[in-house]
């Protein structure tokens, strides 16, 4: 059962942004930011500070699902202030 903290998890995520190719910064960019149209250069240091500083729970595990494509059942425990993911859903029906 992978979980992360918090902080660990925004930290994760700024290093990878940091990392990205200019054309997922454009996706990640549209993730932080829906409602304004792209830049066409966006500036990988500035998406990652806000990501390590600006970003609420639900956001950092919608940006994880960007970020981090392969994972699944990604989500937030509130009693634990985690981000859990590749974990198998157990008692649900379909």
């Amino acid at each position: 059962m992978p979980a992360i903290s918090m902080p660990e998890a925004a930290e994760k995520l700024a290093q990878c942004v940091e990392k990205a190719k200019p054309s997922d910064l454009v996706e990640i960019y549209l993730e932080l930011f829906p409602k304004g149209p792209a830049p066409t250069n966006p500036v990988a240091s500035d998406l990652a500070k806000h990501v390590r500083s600006e970003l609420e729970p639900e956001e950092l595990v919608d940006l994880w699902n960007v970020v981090f494509p392969d994972d699944y059942h990604v989500w937030y425990n509130e009693e634990t202030d985690e981000i859990h993911f590749n974990e198998e859903l157990v008692g649900y029906a379909d």
